[in-house]
């Protein structure tokens, strides 16, 4: 059985995303993969991981740290028992080591067929899943990672507005998306953001792209838009409340290490300013995917 990765620090904020992860679960028939990672290591600023200024925990230390998470994970999962009914199977694992790479190392499994994080507009100091941390992980990640905003309760989507810049990828998440929600038929909004008005050669791409979703989703309720803002992120956001959709879908963008350097990806920035639900695809798992099915 495939399974969603629910990672959690027990704060509030993760609760929210472990009850939509239920749902979910619910709803695709998967299982509950809740992972919780007792950081051990901590590192200065500007050190490696290989300069580590402080040494693992004596081993009776870490059994008693991993007995406390498990207890505190049957208490979570017994509170929200009590006042939410799923059916779902679900698992719950406590490993150590550092928070991102456990969680990524988690998400290679080839059973995890999506990772569900927790994010909030505003930073949360209580919660470990900062900012930093959630881009982080959307840059590493194999699997797609389902954001879930703080407060957002769990809704079938109705209406998906699937971001592209007419990257032939983009049909491969919309496949992937679509495998999910096998048994929903969700209105697809494919909406470009375009920096310029009246740019021929931008409307010759969408064109074309239209063409290449609409042969190959022929049975499915798809609409297109093009809108022009001279910020995309801005435009984005706009247009996701303007259309009222449920869930965002976007690709991470590969980029050069220069670039990664002295600017955030789309991908990356909009996801702390969303109010609904976004799953973000990494080219690299597509790519593999791809290779698997051949």
């Amino acid at each position: 059985m495939n399974k969603l990765l629910v990672p959690t620090d027990f704060s509030d904020i993760s609760k929210n995303s472990i009850i939509y992860g239920f749902h979910l679960a619910d709803q695709l028939n998967m299982q509950v993969q809740l992972l919780h990672v007792l950081e051990l290591y901590k590192f200065a600023a500007g050190t490696s991981e290989a300069e580590l200024i402080s040494t693992i925990l004596p081993s009776d230390n870490i059994r008693e740290m991993e007995a406390s998470a498990t207890e505190s994970f049957k208490k979570l999962i017994e509170e929200i028992k009590a006042e939410y009914h799923f059916q779902s199977p679900y698992e719950l694992r406590v490993v150590s080591g550092h928070l991102i790479n456990e969680i990524i190392v988690e998400s290679a499994q080839d059973d995890i067929s999506l990772l569900i994080m927790a994010v909030s507009s505003t930073q949360d100091l209580i919660s470990r899943f900062t900012n930093n941390t959630i881009s982080a992980i959307i840059t590493d990640s194999i699997c797609p990672v389902l954001l879930v905003p703080s407060g957002f309760s769990y809704k079938i989507p109705a209406k998906v507005t699937l971001a592209t810049d007419f990257n032939k990828s983009d049909l491969d998440i919309l496949s992937k998306f679509l495998s999910f929600f096998t048994n929903q038929n969700p209105e697809i909004q494919v909406l470009h953001i375009a920096q310029k008005s009246n740019d021929f050669k931008t409307e010759l791409k969408f064109a074309g792209f239209k063409q290449l979703v609409t042969e190959k989703f022929e049975n499915r309720n798809i609409k297109f838009k093009m809108a022009s803002y001279k910020n995309v992120l801005k435009g984005i956001l706009e247009e996701l409340k303007a259309d009222n959709s449920d869930m965002l879908l976007m690709l991470k963008e590969h980029e050069s290490f220069f670039k990664s350097l002295i600017e955030t990806s789309k991908t990356e920035k909009i996801a702390h300013f969303l109010k609904i639900p976004m799953i973000s695809f990494n080219q690299a798992e597509i790519s593999i995917s791809k290779l698997k099915s051949k």
